[in-house]
């Protein structure tokens, strides 16, 4: 399926270029929750899928995910949330929302424990994650 597709503005093709991948204020915030339970991590491993940090002496990934770019909320993901480039958006999403599930599966295939933790969870709600990481770090210890 071919999809349309409107050239966006220059306003917001300069706002676009300005999205980071690394070393995100995300990133940030969760390595202040890490470094709380004292524990050593690699950020940005080599590793299938690119997760965000791999907990050293454990089989754990954590993945650091935006609510708008990984899906989270039906009404982008369905396209309504858009009036410019609906189905351009509706497709990204959607197709994002499949690569995060075939990542996951195929991580935990190899032996890996993947954990996700949406954006809003870590800016709003770090002790709730921070119990999560202690209680999953707990368990899996090599």
């Amino acid at each position: 399926m071919k999809l349309s597709f409107k050239k966006p503005s220059e306003k917001v093709s300069e706002r676009m270029r300005k999205v980071k991948s690394r070393d995100t204020k995300l990133e940030k915030e969760m390595e202040k929750i890490l470094g709380g339970l004292d524990v050593r991590y690699e950020k940005q491993p080599d590793i299938e899928g690119h997760p965000d940090f791999r907990m050293e002496g454990t089989s754990v990934l954590i993945f650091c995910d935006s609510s708008f770019w990984h899906g989270r909320r039906e009404k982008e993901v369905s396209g309504e949330a858009f009036k410019k480039n609906r189905e351009l958006w509706k497709a990204k999403l959607s197709e994002t929302r499949k690569r995060d599930a075939r990542t996951n599966r195929n991580l935990r295939r190899a032996g890996w424990r993947v954990l996700r933790f949406w954006d809003t969870d870590i800016q709003k709600k770090p002790e709730k994650v921070r119990e999560k990481l202690s209680k999953e770090l707990n368990k899996n210890v090599e």
